[in-house]
Protein backbone atom coordinates (compact mmCIF):
# COMPACT_ATOMS: atom_id res chain seq x y z
CA UNK A 1 0.00 0.00 0.00
CA UNK A 2 1.52 3.62 -1.25
CA UNK A 3 2.02 6.51 0.85
CA UNK A 4 -0.10 9.56 0.36
CA UNK A 5 1.88 12.08 -0.22
CA UNK A 6 3.25 14.78 2.35
CA UNK A 7 3.03 17.93 -0.12
CA UNK A 8 1.11 18.79 -3.42
CA UNK A 9 3.60 18.58 -6.35
CA UNK A 10 0.77 20.22 -8.47
CA UNK A 11 1.59 23.61 -6.68
CA UNK A 12 5.04 23.44 -6.88
CA UNK A 13 4.72 21.99 -10.91
CA UNK A 14 2.65 24.90 -11.28
CA UNK A 15 4.83 27.58 -10.18
CA UNK A 16 7.66 25.81 -11.73
CA UNK A 17 6.08 25.43 -15.06
CA UNK A 18 5.50 29.45 -15.21
CA UNK A 19 9.07 30.89 -14.00
CA UNK A 20 10.37 28.09 -16.00
CA UNK A 21 9.05 29.28 -18.97
CA UNK A 22 10.51 33.58 -18.57
CA UNK A 23 13.98 32.67 -19.60
CA UNK A 24 12.93 30.25 -22.65
CA UNK A 25 10.47 32.90 -23.71
CA UNK A 26 12.59 35.20 -24.01
CA UNK A 27 14.68 33.61 -26.28
CA UNK A 28 12.49 31.41 -27.75
CA UNK A 29 8.94 33.59 -27.99
CA UNK A 30 10.95 35.41 -31.29
CA UNK A 31 11.08 32.25 -32.65
CA UNK A 32 7.73 31.43 -32.75
CA UNK A 33 6.44 34.12 -35.38
CA UNK A 34 8.88 31.81 -37.48
CA UNK A 35 7.56 28.22 -36.11
CA UNK A 36 4.43 29.99 -37.24
CA UNK A 37 5.02 31.25 -40.37
CA UNK A 38 6.44 27.82 -41.03
CA UNK A 39 2.85 26.15 -39.99
CA UNK A 40 1.06 28.67 -41.72
CA UNK A 41 2.91 27.52 -44.71
CA UNK A 42 2.37 23.86 -44.01
CA UNK A 43 -1.33 24.65 -43.67
CA UNK A 44 -1.30 26.05 -47.43
CA UNK A 45 0.67 23.54 -48.80
CA UNK A 46 -1.82 21.39 -47.20
CA UNK A 47 -4.86 23.42 -48.80
CA UNK A 48 -2.59 23.41 -52.57
CA UNK A 49 -2.44 19.60 -51.98
CA UNK A 50 -6.22 19.17 -51.61
CA UNK A 51 -6.97 21.26 -54.51
CA UNK A 52 -4.93 19.59 -56.41
CA UNK A 53 -6.15 16.79 -54.96
CA UNK A 54 -9.82 17.52 -56.07
CA UNK A 55 -8.52 18.76 -59.91
CA UNK A 56 -6.83 15.95 -59.87
CA UNK A 57 -10.21 13.49 -59.42
CA UNK A 58 -12.16 15.35 -61.68
CA UNK A 59 -9.70 15.03 -64.62
CA UNK A 60 -9.57 11.76 -63.98
CA UNK A 61 -13.30 11.40 -63.96
CA UNK A 62 -13.73 13.03 -66.81
CA UNK A 63 -11.25 10.93 -69.06
CA UNK A 64 -11.97 7.58 -67.37
CA UNK A 65 -15.89 8.20 -68.40
CA UNK A 66 -15.25 9.25 -72.15
CA UNK A 67 -12.55 6.30 -71.92
CA UNK A 68 -15.05 3.69 -70.89
CA UNK A 69 -17.37 4.62 -73.73
CA UNK A 70 -14.83 4.76 -75.87
CA UNK A 71 -13.64 1.23 -75.16
CA UNK A 72 -17.48 0.04 -75.45
CA UNK A 73 -17.55 1.02 -78.78
CA UNK A 74 -14.06 -0.46 -79.50
CA UNK A 75 -15.47 -3.90 -77.83
CA UNK A 76 -18.67 -3.96 -80.16
CA UNK A 77 -16.35 -3.26 -83.10
CA UNK A 78 -13.93 -6.31 -82.31
CA UNK A 79 -16.63 -8.16 -81.82
CA UNK A 80 -16.56 -11.13 -84.54
CA UNK A 81 -20.01 -12.57 -83.80
CA UNK A 82 -21.59 -9.02 -85.44
CA UNK A 83 -21.39 -8.49 -89.50
CA UNK A 84 -19.37 -5.59 -90.32
CA UNK A 85 -22.71 -3.93 -90.93
CA UNK A 86 -24.41 -4.57 -87.58
CA UNK A 87 -21.06 -3.41 -85.93
CA UNK A 88 -20.92 0.15 -87.15
CA UNK A 89 -24.66 0.46 -86.23
CA UNK A 90 -24.02 -0.67 -82.38
CA UNK A 91 -21.48 1.37 -82.56
CA UNK A 92 -23.11 4.34 -83.48
CA UNK A 93 -25.74 3.44 -81.01
CA UNK A 94 -23.43 3.58 -77.94
CA UNK A 95 -21.78 6.78 -79.09
CA UNK A 96 -25.12 8.82 -79.59
CA UNK A 97 -25.71 7.08 -75.90
CA UNK A 98 -22.38 8.27 -74.45
CA UNK A 99 -20.76 11.50 -73.69
CA UNK A 100 -18.93 11.48 -76.80
CA UNK A 101 -19.35 13.64 -79.71
CA UNK A 102 -17.67 11.44 -82.34
CA UNK A 103 -15.84 8.36 -82.34
CA UNK A 104 -13.55 8.28 -85.42
CA UNK A 105 -12.25 4.93 -87.00
CA UNK A 106 -8.92 4.56 -88.34
CA UNK A 107 -7.25 0.86 -89.50
CA UNK A 108 -3.67 -0.29 -88.13
CA UNK A 109 -1.64 2.22 -90.38
CA UNK A 110 -3.39 4.64 -88.92
CA UNK A 111 -5.92 5.48 -92.40
CA UNK A 112 -9.16 6.62 -91.74
CA UNK A 113 -12.21 4.46 -92.61
CA UNK A 114 -15.29 5.91 -91.27
CA UNK A 115 -16.45 8.77 -88.32
CA UNK A 116 -19.52 8.10 -85.86
CA UNK A 117 -21.00 11.67 -84.73
CA UNK A 118 -23.90 12.93 -83.01
CA UNK A 119 -25.83 15.52 -85.15
CA UNK A 120 -24.00 18.76 -84.68
CA UNK A 121 -20.71 17.38 -83.56
CA UNK A 122 -18.21 20.09 -84.73
CA UNK A 123 -14.83 18.24 -84.30
CA UNK A 124 -12.78 17.13 -87.32
CA UNK A 125 -10.98 13.90 -87.36
CA UNK A 126 -7.08 13.76 -88.14
CA UNK A 127 -6.33 12.92 -91.80
CA UNK A 128 -4.45 10.52 -90.24
CA UNK A 129 -3.41 9.01 -86.98
CA UNK A 130 0.40 9.47 -85.78
CA UNK A 131 2.30 6.45 -85.65
CA UNK A 132 3.37 7.54 -81.97
CA UNK A 133 -0.31 7.27 -80.94
CA UNK A 134 -0.99 4.16 -82.52
CA UNK A 135 2.39 2.99 -80.83
CA UNK A 136 1.22 4.37 -77.15
CA UNK A 137 -2.43 2.90 -77.37
CA UNK A 138 -1.03 -0.48 -78.89
CA UNK A 139 1.72 -0.53 -75.45
CA UNK A 140 -0.73 1.07 -72.71
CA UNK A 141 -3.96 0.09 -74.06
CA UNK A 142 -5.18 4.66 -74.66
CA UNK A 143 -3.06 7.27 -75.98
CA UNK A 144 -3.73 10.93 -75.26
CA UNK A 145 -3.61 13.69 -78.62
CA UNK A 146 -2.53 17.27 -78.24
CA UNK A 147 -5.72 19.47 -77.23
CA UNK A 148 -7.50 21.08 -80.02
CA UNK A 149 -10.11 23.26 -80.67
CA UNK A 150 -13.87 22.34 -81.73
CA UNK A 151 -17.02 24.46 -81.60
CA UNK A 152 -14.66 26.92 -79.59
CA UNK A 153 -14.24 24.51 -76.74
CA UNK A 154 -10.77 22.37 -76.10
CA UNK A 155 -10.76 18.77 -76.62
CA UNK A 156 -8.52 16.34 -76.55
CA UNK A 157 -8.52 13.93 -78.66
CA UNK A 158 -8.31 9.82 -76.76
CA UNK A 159 -7.02 6.88 -78.81
CA UNK A 160 -7.96 3.25 -77.97
CA UNK A 161 -6.73 -0.11 -80.17
CA UNK A 162 -9.59 -2.54 -81.00
CA UNK A 163 -8.09 -5.34 -81.55
CA UNK A 164 -10.09 -7.25 -83.90
CA UNK A 165 -9.49 -11.52 -85.21
CA UNK A 166 -6.62 -10.51 -87.76
CA UNK A 167 -6.21 -6.59 -87.50
CA UNK A 168 -5.92 -3.82 -85.34
CA UNK A 169 -8.15 -0.78 -85.72
CA UNK A 170 -8.34 2.10 -83.45
CA UNK A 171 -10.52 4.61 -82.45
CA UNK A 172 -10.04 7.71 -81.58
CA UNK A 173 -12.88 10.38 -79.72
CA UNK A 174 -12.90 14.17 -78.68
CA UNK A 175 -13.13 14.61 -74.87
CA UNK A 176 -14.16 18.02 -73.73
CA UNK A 177 -11.92 19.72 -71.67
CA UNK A 178 -15.32 22.18 -70.14
CA UNK A 179 -15.90 19.81 -67.07
CA UNK A 180 -12.21 20.26 -65.90
CA UNK A 181 -12.31 23.94 -66.61
CA UNK A 182 -15.41 24.62 -64.71
CA UNK A 183 -13.97 22.87 -61.78
CA UNK A 184 -10.86 24.74 -61.94
CA UNK A 185 -13.26 27.78 -61.56
CA UNK A 186 -15.43 26.82 -58.77
CA UNK A 187 -12.49 26.33 -56.82
CA UNK A 188 -10.64 29.46 -57.49
CA UNK A 189 -13.39 31.07 -56.39
CA UNK A 190 -13.94 29.14 -53.82
CA UNK A 191 -10.48 28.72 -51.75
CA UNK A 192 -8.68 31.24 -53.71
CA UNK A 193 -10.68 34.61 -53.84
CA UNK A 194 -11.59 34.10 -57.52
CA UNK A 195 -8.32 34.53 -58.79
CA UNK A 196 -8.09 33.29 -62.39
CA UNK A 197 -4.41 32.37 -62.51
CA UNK A 198 -4.79 30.64 -59.30
CA UNK A 199 -5.31 26.95 -61.37
CA UNK A 200 -3.85 26.01 -64.09
CA UNK A 201 -3.08 22.36 -66.24
CA UNK A 202 -0.22 21.84 -68.36
CA UNK A 203 1.31 19.68 -70.47
CA UNK A 204 5.03 18.82 -70.49
CA UNK A 205 6.13 21.27 -72.61
CA UNK A 206 4.42 24.07 -70.13
CA UNK A 207 1.38 24.56 -72.40
CA UNK A 208 -1.89 25.19 -71.11
CA UNK A 209 -4.42 21.93 -71.35
CA UNK A 210 -7.32 23.12 -68.77
CA UNK A 211 -7.97 27.47 -67.76
CA UNK A 212 -10.71 29.03 -66.16
CA UNK A 213 -10.48 30.88 -70.04
CA UNK A 214 -11.61 28.65 -72.51
CA UNK A 215 -9.25 30.77 -74.74
CA UNK A 216 -6.29 30.38 -72.94
CA UNK A 217 -6.47 26.66 -73.54
CA UNK A 218 -7.71 26.91 -77.18
CA UNK A 219 -4.76 28.57 -77.79
CA UNK A 220 -2.09 26.53 -75.67
CA UNK A 221 -0.89 29.45 -74.23
CA UNK A 222 2.31 28.73 -72.42
CA UNK A 223 1.76 29.08 -68.73
CA UNK A 224 4.39 31.76 -66.89
CA UNK A 225 4.06 30.40 -63.24
CA UNK A 226 7.48 30.97 -60.77
CA UNK A 227 6.19 27.21 -59.28
CA UNK A 228 7.39 25.07 -63.07
CA UNK A 229 11.03 27.19 -62.50
CA UNK A 230 13.15 24.45 -62.20
CA UNK A 231 10.68 21.36 -62.92
CA UNK A 232 11.53 19.08 -65.90
CA UNK A 233 8.67 18.71 -68.46
CA UNK A 234 9.89 15.09 -69.06
CA UNK A 235 9.50 14.19 -65.16
CA UNK A 236 6.07 15.63 -65.21
CA UNK A 237 4.37 12.01 -66.16
CA UNK A 238 6.09 10.42 -63.27
CA UNK A 239 4.71 11.55 -60.37
CA UNK A 240 5.65 15.05 -59.23
CA UNK A 241 4.84 16.95 -56.52
CA UNK A 242 6.87 20.50 -55.93
CA UNK A 243 6.29 23.27 -53.89
CA UNK A 244 8.01 26.60 -54.56
CA UNK A 245 7.88 30.23 -53.12
CA UNK A 246 8.81 32.90 -55.66
CA UNK A 247 9.32 36.39 -55.89
CA UNK A 248 6.52 38.35 -58.38
CA UNK A 249 5.78 41.43 -59.60
CA UNK A 250 2.72 41.90 -56.69
CA UNK A 251 4.63 40.46 -54.24
CA UNK A 252 5.53 36.85 -53.03
CA UNK A 253 3.76 34.02 -54.00
CA UNK A 254 3.16 29.97 -53.08
CA UNK A 255 2.67 27.51 -55.59
CA UNK A 256 2.25 23.45 -56.17
CA UNK A 257 3.14 21.67 -59.05
CA UNK A 258 1.64 18.09 -59.39
CA UNK A 259 1.65 15.29 -62.08
CA UNK A 260 -2.11 14.03 -62.39
CA UNK A 261 -1.89 10.31 -62.31
CA UNK A 262 -1.52 8.61 -65.34
CA UNK A 263 -1.28 11.37 -67.68
CA UNK A 264 1.52 13.49 -68.81
CA UNK A 265 0.06 16.48 -67.44
CA UNK A 266 0.57 18.15 -64.05
CA UNK A 267 -1.86 20.93 -62.27
CA UNK A 268 -0.30 24.33 -61.47
CA UNK A 269 -1.84 25.78 -58.04
CA UNK A 270 -0.98 29.20 -56.10
CA UNK A 271 -1.57 32.47 -54.24
CA UNK A 272 -0.13 35.56 -52.92
CA UNK A 273 2.20 34.84 -49.86
CA UNK A 274 0.38 38.04 -48.02
CA UNK A 275 -3.17 36.07 -48.08
CA UNK A 276 -1.65 32.99 -46.52
CA UNK A 277 0.10 34.47 -43.89
CA UNK A 278 -2.23 37.17 -43.06
CA UNK A 279 -2.77 35.63 -39.51
CA UNK A 280 1.07 35.91 -38.57
CA UNK A 281 0.56 39.83 -37.59
CA UNK A 282 -1.80 39.06 -35.32
CA UNK A 283 0.34 36.38 -33.73
CA UNK A 284 3.09 38.80 -33.49
CA UNK A 285 1.09 40.85 -30.81
CA UNK A 286 -0.06 37.75 -29.11
CA UNK A 287 3.56 36.29 -28.40
CA UNK A 288 4.90 39.84 -27.65
CA UNK A 289 2.17 40.23 -25.06
CA UNK A 290 3.15 36.38 -23.87
CA UNK A 291 6.51 37.26 -22.98
CA UNK A 292 6.55 40.32 -21.26
CA UNK A 293 3.24 39.44 -19.04
CA UNK A 294 5.45 35.70 -18.15
CA UNK A 295 8.92 37.61 -17.45
CA UNK A 296 6.91 40.13 -15.10
CA UNK A 297 5.27 37.24 -12.80
CA UNK A 298 8.20 34.28 -12.97
CA UNK A 299 11.88 36.17 -13.09
CA UNK A 300 12.85 35.53 -9.37
CA UNK A 301 12.70 31.72 -9.08
CA UNK A 302 13.27 30.04 -12.17
CA UNK A 303 16.36 28.44 -11.47
CA UNK A 304 16.19 27.44 -7.76
CA UNK A 305 12.67 25.63 -8.83
CA UNK A 306 14.56 24.01 -11.64
CA UNK A 307 17.01 22.26 -10.50
CA UNK A 308 14.77 20.81 -7.84
CA UNK A 309 11.97 20.05 -9.82
CA UNK A 310 14.39 18.15 -12.39
CA UNK A 311 15.95 15.32 -10.40
CA UNK A 312 13.06 13.62 -9.35
CA UNK A 313 11.53 13.74 -12.93
CA UNK A 314 14.92 12.93 -14.75
CA UNK A 315 14.97 10.00 -12.92
CA UNK A 316 11.40 9.10 -13.39
CA UNK A 317 12.12 9.27 -17.06
CA UNK A 318 14.99 6.81 -16.67
CA UNK A 319 12.61 4.38 -15.02
CA UNK A 320 10.25 5.18 -17.44
CA UNK A 321 13.04 4.63 -20.20
CA UNK A 322 13.74 0.96 -19.18
CA UNK A 323 10.41 -0.29 -19.19
CA UNK A 324 9.95 0.62 -22.84
CA UNK A 325 13.17 -1.10 -23.67
CA UNK A 326 12.04 -4.09 -21.14
CA UNK A 327 14.23 -3.59 -18.70
CA UNK A 328 12.59 -4.53 -15.40
CA UNK A 329 15.82 -4.89 -13.05
CA UNK A 330 16.39 -1.11 -11.85
CA UNK A 331 14.26 0.47 -9.61
CA UNK A 332 13.96 3.94 -9.54
CA UNK A 333 14.31 5.59 -5.95
CA UNK A 334 12.53 9.08 -5.32
CA UNK A 335 12.27 10.25 -1.94
CA UNK A 336 10.25 13.83 -2.47
CA UNK A 337 6.84 12.73 -0.29
CA UNK A 338 4.54 13.70 -3.27
CA UNK A 339 3.06 12.57 -6.14
CA UNK A 340 6.68 12.10 -8.01
CA UNK A 341 7.38 9.22 -4.87
CA UNK A 342 3.43 7.66 -5.50
CA UNK A 343 4.14 7.58 -8.91
CA UNK A 344 7.81 6.20 -8.32
CA UNK A 345 6.65 3.18 -6.49
CA UNK A 346 4.09 2.59 -8.99
CA UNK A 347 6.74 2.19 -12.05
CA UNK A 348 8.84 -0.25 -9.33
CA UNK A 349 5.20 -2.29 -9.05
CA UNK A 350 4.55 -2.21 -12.42
CA UNK A 351 7.95 -3.00 -13.60
CA UNK A 352 8.10 -6.44 -11.31
CA UNK A 353 4.50 -7.17 -12.66
CA UNK A 354 5.76 -6.78 -16.36
CA UNK A 355 8.67 -9.13 -15.61
CA UNK A 356 6.50 -11.72 -14.05
CA UNK A 357 4.40 -11.03 -17.14
CA UNK A 358 7.52 -11.45 -19.36
CA UNK A 359 8.01 -14.83 -17.91
CA UNK A 360 4.24 -16.50 -18.50
CA UNK A 361 4.42 -15.08 -22.06
CA UNK A 362 7.72 -16.73 -22.77
CA UNK A 363 6.87 -20.23 -21.14
CA UNK A 364 3.31 -20.07 -23.03
CA UNK A 365 5.31 -19.56 -26.76
CA UNK A 366 7.75 -21.96 -25.94
CA UNK A 367 4.25 -24.35 -25.03
CA UNK A 368 2.76 -23.10 -28.71
CA UNK A 369 6.58 -23.65 -30.06
CA UNK A 370 6.79 -27.39 -28.44
CA UNK A 371 2.77 -28.01 -29.37
CA UNK A 372 2.95 -26.83 -32.99
CA UNK A 373 5.80 -29.42 -33.71
CA UNK A 374 2.91 -31.65 -33.66
CA UNK A 375 -0.51 -29.99 -34.07
CA UNK A 376 -1.54 -27.50 -36.29
CA UNK A 377 -1.18 -23.92 -35.28
CA UNK A 378 -5.19 -23.29 -35.52
CA UNK A 379 -5.41 -26.35 -33.35
CA UNK A 380 -2.83 -25.56 -30.72
CA UNK A 381 -4.27 -21.87 -30.35
CA UNK A 382 -7.76 -23.63 -29.54
CA UNK A 383 -5.93 -26.23 -26.94
CA UNK A 384 -4.22 -23.25 -24.90
CA UNK A 385 -7.83 -21.17 -24.98
CA UNK A 386 -9.44 -25.01 -23.75
CA UNK A 387 -11.44 -24.21 -26.94
CA UNK A 388 -10.61 -27.86 -28.13
CA UNK A 389 -11.54 -31.37 -26.58
CA UNK A 390 -9.08 -33.88 -26.47
CA UNK A 391 -11.19 -36.72 -26.31
CA UNK A 392 -10.93 -39.29 -28.46
CA UNK A 393 -13.49 -38.47 -31.68
CA UNK A 394 -14.07 -36.88 -34.82
CA UNK A 395 -16.57 -34.91 -36.96
CA UNK A 396 -17.86 -35.65 -40.70
CA UNK A 397 -16.49 -32.65 -42.77
CA UNK A 398 -16.15 -31.80 -46.51
CA UNK A 399 -12.39 -31.03 -46.78
CA UNK A 400 -9.77 -31.03 -49.68
CA UNK A 401 -6.88 -33.67 -48.90
CA UNK A 402 -3.32 -32.80 -50.79
CA UNK A 403 -0.74 -35.32 -51.13
CA UNK A 404 2.93 -34.74 -52.30
CA UNK A 405 5.94 -37.58 -53.01
CA UNK A 406 9.12 -37.23 -54.36
CA UNK A 407 8.98 -38.86 -57.42
CA UNK A 408 11.83 -41.72 -57.89
CA UNK A 409 13.01 -41.13 -54.46
CA UNK A 410 14.36 -44.99 -53.78
CA UNK A 411 17.30 -44.60 -56.58
CA UNK A 412 18.37 -41.59 -55.06
CA UNK A 413 18.53 -42.92 -51.63
CA UNK A 414 20.50 -45.85 -52.47
CA UNK A 415 22.89 -42.87 -54.33
CA UNK A 416 22.96 -40.81 -52.19
CA UNK A 417 24.40 -40.85 -48.18
CA UNK A 418 22.02 -41.17 -45.07
CA UNK A 419 23.02 -37.67 -44.13
CA UNK A 420 22.36 -35.76 -47.03
CA UNK A 421 19.32 -37.74 -47.80
CA UNK A 422 17.96 -36.62 -44.63
CA UNK A 423 19.68 -33.09 -44.93
CA UNK A 424 17.61 -32.99 -48.72
CA UNK A 425 14.25 -34.41 -47.27
CA UNK A 426 13.93 -31.51 -43.98
CA UNK A 427 14.71 -28.76 -47.10
CA UNK A 428 12.11 -30.40 -48.91
CA UNK A 429 9.49 -31.06 -46.19
CA UNK A 430 10.69 -27.52 -45.11
CA UNK A 431 9.80 -25.86 -48.33
CA UNK A 432 6.23 -27.69 -48.48
CA UNK A 433 4.98 -27.00 -45.43
CA UNK A 434 5.62 -23.14 -45.39
CA UNK A 435 3.89 -23.50 -49.23
CA UNK A 436 0.99 -25.25 -46.79
CA UNK A 437 0.54 -23.12 -44.06
CA UNK A 438 1.08 -19.89 -46.64
CA UNK A 439 -2.28 -21.12 -48.49
CA UNK A 440 -3.97 -21.82 -45.10
CA UNK A 441 -3.63 -25.40 -45.17
CA UNK A 442 -2.75 -28.05 -41.60
CA UNK A 443 0.13 -30.33 -42.72
CA UNK A 444 -1.25 -34.13 -41.32
CA UNK A 445 1.50 -35.93 -41.49
CA UNK A 446 4.85 -36.85 -42.98
CA UNK A 447 5.35 -40.32 -44.53
CA UNK A 448 8.57 -41.39 -45.91
CA UNK A 449 9.03 -38.69 -48.74
CA UNK A 450 4.98 -37.93 -48.90
CA UNK A 451 3.45 -34.93 -47.02
CA UNK A 452 -0.05 -34.92 -46.52
CA UNK A 453 -1.95 -31.55 -46.09
CA UNK A 454 -6.02 -30.90 -45.66
CA UNK A 455 -8.19 -27.89 -46.08
CA UNK A 456 -11.08 -26.88 -44.02
CA UNK A 457 -10.11 -28.16 -40.84
CA UNK A 458 -10.15 -27.32 -38.07
CA UNK A 459 -11.16 -24.23 -39.37
CA UNK A 460 -13.89 -23.11 -41.92
CA UNK A 461 -12.50 -22.71 -45.46
CA UNK A 462 -15.31 -21.88 -48.25
CA UNK A 463 -12.64 -22.03 -50.72
CA UNK A 464 -10.35 -24.42 -49.38
CA UNK A 465 -10.18 -26.43 -52.90
CA UNK A 466 -8.98 -23.35 -54.61
CA UNK A 467 -6.59 -23.54 -51.59
CA UNK A 468 -5.14 -26.88 -51.77
CA UNK A 469 -4.89 -26.39 -55.81
CA UNK A 470 -2.92 -23.29 -55.26
CA UNK A 471 -0.36 -24.52 -52.72
CA UNK A 472 0.26 -27.63 -55.23
CA UNK A 473 1.05 -25.11 -58.11
CA UNK A 474 3.77 -23.41 -55.59
CA UNK A 475 4.89 -26.15 -54.81
CA UNK A 476 6.12 -27.17 -58.45
CA UNK A 477 7.19 -23.06 -59.08
CA UNK A 478 9.01 -23.04 -55.53
CA UNK A 479 10.63 -26.63 -56.40
CA UNK A 480 12.30 -25.26 -59.57
CA UNK A 481 14.40 -22.18 -57.72
CA UNK A 482 15.18 -25.05 -54.60
CA UNK A 483 16.57 -27.38 -57.56
CA UNK A 484 19.04 -25.24 -58.53
CA UNK A 485 20.47 -24.92 -55.32
CA UNK A 486 19.94 -28.93 -54.42
CA UNK A 487 21.94 -29.44 -57.87
CA UNK A 488 24.91 -27.34 -57.04
CA UNK A 489 25.33 -28.53 -53.19
CA UNK A 490 24.28 -32.47 -53.64
CA UNK A 491 24.18 -33.36 -57.33
CA UNK A 492 20.68 -34.02 -57.51
CA UNK A 493 17.10 -32.11 -58.77
CA UNK A 494 13.51 -33.92 -57.39
CA UNK A 495 10.21 -33.42 -59.20
CA UNK A 496 7.01 -34.23 -57.19
CA UNK A 497 4.07 -35.91 -57.71
CA UNK A 498 1.10 -33.91 -56.33
CA UNK A 499 -2.63 -35.67 -56.06
CA UNK A 500 -5.78 -33.64 -54.58
CA UNK A 501 -8.99 -34.74 -53.76
CA UNK A 502 -12.10 -32.75 -52.36
CA UNK A 503 -14.72 -35.03 -50.36
CA UNK A 504 -16.17 -36.05 -47.03
CA UNK A 505 -14.17 -37.33 -44.03
CA UNK A 506 -13.78 -38.35 -40.87
CA UNK A 507 -11.54 -35.18 -39.20
CA UNK A 508 -10.58 -35.25 -35.10
CA UNK A 509 -8.93 -36.87 -32.61
CA UNK A 510 -7.99 -40.46 -33.46
CA UNK A 511 -5.70 -42.86 -31.91
CA UNK A 512 -5.75 -44.28 -28.09
CA UNK A 513 -6.42 -42.51 -25.34
CA UNK A 514 -2.36 -42.29 -24.34
CA UNK A 515 -1.37 -41.09 -27.84
CA UNK A 516 -3.77 -39.83 -30.52
CA UNK A 517 -2.97 -37.92 -33.77
CA UNK A 518 -5.83 -34.98 -34.98
CA UNK A 519 -5.97 -36.46 -38.39
CA UNK A 520 -8.71 -37.33 -41.56
CA UNK A 521 -10.11 -40.77 -42.30
CA UNK A 522 -12.05 -41.91 -45.41
CA UNK A 523 -12.38 -42.72 -48.87
CA UNK A 524 -11.40 -39.17 -50.05
CA UNK A 525 -8.22 -39.30 -48.16
CA UNK A 526 -7.53 -42.44 -50.03
CA UNK A 527 -8.30 -41.32 -53.35
CA UNK A 528 -6.10 -38.12 -53.18
CA UNK A 529 -3.49 -40.79 -51.74
CA UNK A 530 -4.15 -42.77 -55.13
CA UNK A 531 -4.01 -39.95 -57.25
CA UNK A 532 -0.22 -38.94 -55.61
CA UNK A 533 0.37 -42.59 -56.73
CA UNK A 534 -0.53 -42.61 -60.11
CA UNK A 535 0.74 -38.68 -61.14
CA UNK A 536 3.89 -38.52 -63.54
CA UNK A 537 6.51 -36.52 -61.95
CA UNK A 538 5.60 -32.27 -62.21
CA UNK A 539 1.74 -33.45 -62.33
CA UNK A 540 -0.64 -32.47 -60.41
CA UNK A 541 -3.82 -34.64 -60.12
CA UNK A 542 -6.73 -33.55 -59.76
CA UNK A 543 -10.54 -35.03 -59.17
CA UNK A 544 -13.59 -34.12 -60.83
CA UNK A 545 -14.88 -32.96 -57.53
CA UNK A 546 -12.06 -30.11 -56.53
CA UNK A 547 -12.06 -28.62 -60.05
CA UNK A 548 -15.74 -28.20 -59.72
CA UNK A 549 -15.32 -26.53 -56.58
CA UNK A 550 -12.54 -24.48 -57.53
CA UNK A 551 -14.22 -22.90 -60.63
CA UNK A 552 -12.23 -21.17 -63.30
CA UNK A 553 -9.70 -20.20 -60.88
CA UNK A 554 -6.89 -22.61 -62.76
CA UNK A 555 -6.05 -23.65 -66.26
CA UNK A 556 -7.24 -27.78 -66.32
CA UNK A 557 -6.25 -30.29 -68.85
CA UNK A 558 -8.96 -32.92 -68.81
CA UNK A 559 -7.61 -36.20 -68.95
CA UNK A 560 -11.00 -38.53 -69.12
CA UNK A 561 -11.77 -41.09 -66.79
CA UNK A 562 -9.26 -43.33 -65.19
CA UNK A 563 -9.71 -46.17 -62.59
CA UNK A 564 -7.73 -46.03 -59.69
CA UNK A 565 -6.09 -49.24 -58.17
CA UNK A 566 -8.39 -50.54 -55.06
CA UNK A 567 -11.42 -48.63 -56.41
CA UNK A 568 -14.64 -49.84 -58.76
CA UNK A 569 -15.38 -46.66 -60.05
CA UNK A 570 -13.17 -44.81 -62.49
CA UNK A 571 -12.53 -41.21 -61.56
CA UNK A 572 -13.00 -37.87 -64.09
CA UNK A 573 -9.27 -36.72 -63.86
CA UNK A 574 -7.79 -33.25 -64.60
CA UNK A 575 -4.09 -31.93 -64.53
CA UNK A 576 -3.69 -28.46 -63.22
CA UNK A 577 -1.62 -26.42 -65.19
CA UNK A 578 0.72 -24.06 -63.53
Amino acid sequence: MTARPRRGFARRLALAAVVLAVVPLVVLGWLLIDVDRRALRDRTHELLIAVTDDVAHTTTGTLADSRAALDAVARVLADADLAPAQRVAAARALVEASPLAAVAIFDGAGAPVDTLREPGAAWAAPPALAPGLRATALADGVALGDVEVAGDLPVVPVVAPVRGADVTWFVVAPVSLEPIAARLGALAHERFGGDPEALVIVDAAGRTVAHVDPERAAIRAPVASGALAGVDGAALAHGVMVFHAWDAPGGERLGLVRSLPGLPWAVVAELPAARAYAPLARVRLIVIAMIAAVAVIGAGAAVWLARRAARPVGALVAAARDLGERRFDRPVAVHTGDELETLAEALNTAAADLAAGERAIAEQAAIRRDLGRYLPAQLVERIVRREHSLELGGERRTITVLFVDVAAFTPLVERLPPDRIVTLINELFTLLTELVFRHGGTVDKFIGDCVMAMWNAPDDQPDHAARAVAAAIDMQRWLDAANDGWEQRLGVTLHLAIGVHTGEAVVGNLGSEARMDYTCLGDTVNVAARLEAIARPQQILVSEATRQACGAAFRWLPLGRHALPGRLEPVELHEALV
